[in-house]
């Protein structure tokens, strides 16, 4: 178990501001519960974390629930067409309110233990019987709201209400994914409602690595490197994200067939600290949102909704994705946090070349500084 004097900040090997004289963060960092704990009250409960795209919200009562590591909050539309945040725990004995995923309530929120009704802007309409105790206020146990964000057309929220606004902190994120997604605000839901979601046994920090890198890719991603080159691989970080461009789309490849018409002829990706990813693969005009979320020390859910400007998806890359690439990342992840147990190993180099090109590893030395700074608070 973690020392509680230990410094989160300072390893044996440095993770310094150069990436090429840093070194990774060091195991402990990503099997001690203790460390997970300090990460929780860190990084999810003071950071931004996406619930879901706007499209999922319609009418007066639509809810989606979500998970954040120990706390279960949901966002629901208002008759008065808002959308609110809030803890998902009835304020009289703490059973949760809303079973965990999407719906519709269509009058009030009823507690399914003692029948407790909320208003679905938050406000206790009726307690059973409450009228037989002494000064009981029905104003004293509104729902305990949280601070909710549209961002990229998709609800954040933060459990910090000195948060900074996230539309301040990634404002150049919000910028680039306009500038190069024109069709982004033509998205919608698409009529079969796939939503992605891979239960991972490792911890959310291996993920993130994983996904931030393409040192992998040519070796442990065959048809990846395949359908994008790698030779001409993008990638760069910035102060909250970072990005990864692959310009160069090889219609005759092994990953899935490409129209000849394909509208979109690019790969990009985005990395939103701690945990948010939009995802966009060469063929129609498709979006991914994910978060890599917690669900434990050494278990991760990833995953959300996909969308689409025509209303449907291309079936081939769909099955590409679900039936090779995600797999193929899983089998990484599970053994790299089976590897970080090991006590032969503690730390290893970050590989960069001066050039930051996408082969290498400069966006996880990014990424673990953000760690870095954050464990620091």
């Amino acid at each position: 178990m973690l020392d509680n004097s230990r410094d989160l900040t300072q390893y044996e090997k440095p993770l310094v501001e150069e990436p090429e004289l840093s070194y990774t963060l060091p195991s402990y960092l990503y099997t001690d519960p203790a460390v997970y704990e300090v990460e929780k009250e860190k990084i999810f409960y003071k950071t931004w974390q996406f619930v879901a795209h706007k499209t999922a919200f319609n009418k007066p009562g639509d809810y989606v629930t979500v998970q954040i590591c120990d706390q279960n909050l949901f966002v629901m539309m208002g008759k008065d067409n808002e959308l609110r945040a809030f803890y998902n725990v009835c304020q009289h004995r703490a059973h949760e309110l809303l079973p965990h995923g999407t719906g519709n309530v269509k009058s009030v929120i009823v507690c399914p233990y003692h029948a407790w009704a909320f208003e679905r802007e938050g406000q206790l309409r009726g307690a059973p019987r409450s009228q037989n105790r002494p000064g009981f206020n029905k104003a004293d146990y509104s729902l305990k709201q949280v601070r909710l964000e549209m961002f990229l057309n998709s609800v954040f929220l933060n459990l910090d209400e000195n948060a900074e606004p996230l539309s301040e902190l990634a404002a150049d994120l919000e910028a680039d994914v306009r500038q190069r997604v024109p069709y982004f605000d033509q998205l919608r839901a698409p009529t079969d409602g796939l939503l992605g979601e891979s239960k991972i046994n490792a911890g959310w920090k291996v993920v993130v690595d994983n996904y931030v890198e393409c040192y992998h890719c040519d070796h442990a991603h065959k048809d990846f490197a395949n359908l994008i080159c790698m030779d001409t691989y993008q990638h760069d970080t910035f102060g909250w994200w970072a990005r990864q461009l692959g310009s160069d789309i090889r219609k005759d490849n092994t990953a899935y067939e490409l129209d000849d018409n394909a509208p979109v002829m690019s790969s990009m990706f985005w990395y939103l600290w701690p945990n948010t990813t939009i995802n966009i693969l060469p063929g129609t005009e498709e979006v991914n949102i994910s978060a890599i979320r917690p669900l434990g020390l050494a278990q991760t859910d990833f995953g959300g909704p996909s969308l689409s400007v025509s209303g449907v998806f291309d079936q081939r890359r769909a099955e590409y994705t679900a039936e090779v690439l995600v797999p193929e990342d899983i089998s990484l992840c599970e053994s790299v946090q089976r590897g970080l147990m090991s006590k032969g190993y503690t730390q290893g180099p970050i590989i960069v070349d001066a050039q930051r090109t996408g082969r290498f590893e400069h966006a996880i030395h990014h990424f673990h500084r953000l760690v870095q700074s954050a464990l620091k608070g």
